[in-house]
This record gives C-alpha cells, sequence and structure tokens, in this order.
C-alpha cells in the first residue's frame, strides 16, 4: 500500500516548479530546489534573503576576471553555480566534494547552468588514489533504522589538489576549503599550489581541532584579511603578501 501512495504522490511531486533562479549581487544562477531536503532549501532561501555567510559570498563576488576557483567541499554547488554565472569574465571553476547526497544536487545544479563549471566527485586529501569510507547523515529519517536521520558509510577514491593541479595543467588563483574538520589534510595535499605565487586568495574554515593551521598557511606567505570566529570554527581570508 505505502508503495502504490508513494508512487502517486511522486508522480504528483514531478509536476511541481523545481527550480529557482537566484540573484546574489552581481551574481546569477538556477538551483533546483529537492522537496525532500529541508536544509538545501533553507540555504537557498538564506542566499536569496542575503543573510548566508555575507562576507564569504563578497568575496566570491569580487573575483576578478581571468582567475581560476577551485571550490573544496563544493557541497551542493552553490557557490561555484553562482561565481560561474561571470560568463564574460573567463572565470574558471571547478568544485570538490565526496558526499553522495550533496553531489547529487551539485550535478543537477551544473546541468541547470549550461554545465557552466567542473565537477570532481573525489575525497580530497594529502594523497591521491587511496580509498578512504565517507561516514555521512543521510538526512533521512527511517525510525526502523535510526531514531533520526540515519547514518550510512561508503567508500570512495582520494585526490590531492597538487596531482589534479598537475594533471590539468590548472593552477588555482582563488580557493576554498570547507571540509569540516579535514582541511589539514586538504593542504598537506596542496603544498605546490600553496607555494605558487598564482594562488592569491585563500578561504578557509579552519576547525577547532585544527587551530594549528592558520600559521601553516601564513608560512606560505599568506596574510590574514579577516576572521570571523563561530562555536566550533573559525572562517578565515588569507591574502598572498
Amino acid at each position: 500500500m505505502i508503495v502504490t501512495i508513494y508512487h502517486i504522490l511522486g508522480r504528483i511531486f514531478r509536476l511541481l516548479p523545481k527550480q529557482i533562479r537566484i540573484k546574489c549581487l552581481n551574481m546569477e544562477a538556477s538551483f533546483f530546489v529537492p522537496i525532500n531536503c529541508h536544509y538545501v532549501c533553507d540555504d537557498l532561501s538564506e542566499i536569496v534573503d542575503g543573510t548566508r555567510e555575507p562576507k564569504l559570498y563578497k568575496w566570491l563576488n569580487d573575483i576578478s576576471h581571468n582567475s581560476v576557483f577551485f571550490d573544496v567541499g563544493t557541497n551542493y554547488g552553490q557557490e561555484v553555480a553562482l561565481v560561474s554565472s561571470f560568463t564574460d569574465a573567463n572565470i574558471t571553476v571547478v568544485g570538490f566534494d565526496c558526499n553522495l547526497y550533496h553531489s547529487h544536487f551539485c550535478c543537477l545544479n551544473r546541468a541547470l547552468n549550461n554545465e557552466r563549471f567542473r565537477f570532481v566527485f573525489a575525497a580530497v586529501a594529502d594523497k591521491s588514489g587511496q580509498i578512504v569510507t565517507i561516514k555521512t547523515n543521510s538526512d533521512t529519517h527511517i525510525r526502523q533504522l535510526h531514531k533520526k536521520n540515519v547514518p550510512y558509510s561508503y567508500d570512495v577514491l582520494t585526490i590531492a589538489l597538487d596531482d589534479y593541479a598537475k594533471s590539468k595543467k590548472l593552477m588555482p588563483t582563488h580557493l576554498k576549503i570547507d571540509v569540516d574538520g579535514a582541511e589539514d589534510l586538504v593542504i598537506k595535499g596542496a603544498k605546490s599550489l600553496m607555494s605558487n605565487k598564482t594562488l592569491k586568495e585563500i578561504f578557509i574554515e579552519i576547525d577547532n581541532k585544527n587551530k594549528r593551521l592558520k600559521k601553516t598557511i601564513l608560512k606560505y606567505g599568506f596574510e590574514v584579511v579577516w576572521e570571523e570566529k563561530k562555536k566550533s570554527n573559525v572562517d578565515v581570508l588569507f591574502r598572498r603578501t
């Protein structure tokens, strides 16, 4: 019975509008609106209202012409979709993520925006070609399996930013890292990238357990433009001196 009911509901939901066009500062992009994922809908609402990480979005909006933007932890593609909207600015945009659920939405948003950014499904780490286990949350409540959202895991290959940049002959000018505590491994796999003067700015969310990472980045010749402390992490914008 439940399968039949959900089949009918699924067909009804297919008839509902599923995308929204969002303008944020000078950026503009189309987004898939998932009826079954409340947190993405909340994020999209905050982008519309201009209340979602205003400092970050101001930085994204000001990325200059002829830049290369790497977004590590691109989630459902909210930032890469917006930055890539500057089609006359010749900005190359690449997003990286290893979350199955997020990546599904990211690929949909890539299609909605004429494939104008690249997406790499991999765990960005200190070395390439390893197999790591990703433990995450399904954002789905199945009472028989878990009292709240069902956790699950899967294996995925790793990639180091240095290896990706070398293989694609593509060096970023701007780098964003938001990987919920794994930022130390991302930096370790990007030593050549960090040393290259092509890289001008880094926005990074540093988990409290990785506070020492700030000093590591400064040693590569960067300075802090601003930082914003939160409960479990701190957002920092670095610029090469």
